[in-house]
């Protein structure tokens, strides 16, 4: 079968939605792994996959026009999150027009909470992780297995009903899934501005996250893993899922032989047991790649694990600080103590790792301009390289969700698709929704505009690729 997997420009007016966190507008392009797995299972089983992103490509809505009418694909597989879903939806309409045969399979979070929204006649819903039925699925459309009442994680239409299949559960080893074929995507534009060097990919070394935060919103395969599991199991988080340190020395390794010199790696949290996070530095601290990733504050107050992350390449970590409020983190049950936050701070800044903070605002009642801006003002103290202000939103299928419908916080009826960098859907009666936004605006321009900080950037630029990148990156935080 000939099989798309399709990243479509916008076509609905809006930015370009990112989809490996999906709860956002890119900023700058990361390679979307989550595609590549499934892609990579079909390439695997013959058949003739390829993968494109035209956002990355500079391609618009009349470049996919036309490349609709002059292709044509068995199946077109598109992987939605909320921000995305008018565009994908559209996407289809331009395919279907070019070439009524094609069929379609939509993956990720939004077809995984609304699959109603998504099937037709010509259209198939995957649920959860996709690894686990895409092949099925294809070789039912190609009529060469059991018809798909018989595949689990699916959501179909058959003679005008919707049929939900039975819930397949969780990849429980994730070892066995094979490494994504980079290659895919056929290019290398992609890049992270926070580290300097290239080429750049993603990574992924675990599922899950045990962690209980009201807000919370994980990358978007595991919300999406997270949304099926609930469903199937009386509203139960799934259980986290690790790749073994060999495995993911073996896909390191495979990387520099293709060339990569940086990678992100987008688990929810990266730090699961100082032991086993030791074992992959160990394991790849003599590759030449430097990386960046997420991490909780308390699996950090272990300096020598944080000292193994440096020597290994670690040169960023991104942390979910939220706001230097305890009360406020009681609250949102973050389940941290703000003393652990600066232990550490401590130790990334004595390993010389560079620190992110996300920073939520208006994550409930107790939030105030006064709690906003002494967070804001320890954060200019403690001077991280880079903050990421975000308005705090009710996703749905989220414990601040049901939270904020029942105690009418929310400033619309019902969620709507956002960009939390920007828009609040928040409105408390101290605290209205236009001045949340108004704050953030504040926020980014005060931080990011100190002389201190600009000059500290030009001082540690890497030459013009990484200037270039860090201006693009800039630009589109402030348009």
């Amino acid at each position: 079968m000939k099989v798309l997997f399709l990243i479509p420009p916008s076509l609905d007016g809006k930015p370009v939605a990112e989809r490996i966190f999906g709860c956002n507008y890119g900023v700058y392009p990361q390679d979307n792994i989550f595609i590549l797995y499934p892609a990579t299972i079909l390439k695997n089983k013959g058949h003739d996959v390829m993968c494109l992103d035209f956002p990355v490509l500079h391609k618009k809505k009349q470049d996919f026009i036309k490349f609709c009418r002059f292709n044509s694909f068995d199946i077109v597989v598109i992987y939605t999150v909320f921000l995305s879903k008018k565009t994908d939806l559209m996407a289809r309409d331009f395919i279907r027009a070019a070439n009524n045969k094609t069929r379609f399979i939509y993956i990720g979070t939004e077809p995984t909470a609304y699959p109603e929204d998504f099937i037709e006649d010509d259209t198939i819903v995957i649920r959860g992780e996709s690894e686990l039925s895409i092949v099925e699925v294809v070789d039912a459309i190609a009529g060469t297995y059991l018809p798909l009442e018989g595949v689990s994680g699916v959501s179909f239409c058959k003679q005008g009903k919707v049929i939900h299949n039975k819930g397949c559960g969780i990849i429980d080893n994730l070892d066995v899934l094979p490494f994504p074929d980079r290659s895919l995507f056929g290019n290398r534009r992609y890049y992270n501005p926070k580290l300097g060097s290239y080429p750049f990919t993603t990574m992924v070394t675990s599922r899950g996250c045990s962690f209980r935060c009201y807000y919370c919103v994980p990358h978007s395969l595991d919300f999406a893993r997270e949304i099926e599991y609930k469903l199937n199991n009386d509203m139960a988080k799934p259980p986290v899922r690790l790749r073994s340190p060999a495995n993911i020395i073996e896909e390191f390794r495979m990387l520099v032989e293709l060339g990569y010199r940086a990678v992100s790696f987008i688990d929810d949290q990266f730090v699961w047991g100082g032991e086993r996070t030791k074992a992959i530095c160990d394991g790849i601290k003599d590759l030449g790649i430097e990386w960046s990733c997420l991490a909780r504050a308390d699996t950090l107050v272990d300096y020598d694990v944080v000292k193994a992350m440096a020597d290994a390449g670690c040169k960023l970590v991104a942390m979910g600080i939220e706001s230097f409020d305890q009360r406020i983190l009681d609250y949102i049950n973050k389940g941290c103590k703000k003393d652990i936050f600066y232990m550490a701070i401590e130790n990334l800044k004595k390993a010389s790792i560079g620190i992110e903070f996300n920073i939520l605002i208006g994550s409930c009642p107790l939030e105030t301009r006064q709690t906003i801006y002494d967070t804001y003002r320890e954060v200019v103290r403690l001077k991280p390289d880079y903050v990421l202000f975000s308005i705090c939103t009710p996703f749905p299928h989220t414990d601040f969700y049901l939270k904020a419908k029942q105690n009418g916080w929310m400033s619309k009826p019902e969620y709507e698709a956002v960009d939390p960098t920007k828009k609040a859907l928040v409105s408390y009666p101290h605290l209205m929704d236009k001045e949340l936004e108004r704050i953030i605006r504040i926020l980014y321009l005060r931080y990011y505009f100190r002389l201190s900080f600009l000059l500290g950037k030009v001082l540690k630029l890497r030459g013009l690729r990484d200037m270039v990148n860090k201006v693009r990156a800039a630009a589109t935080i402030f348009k």
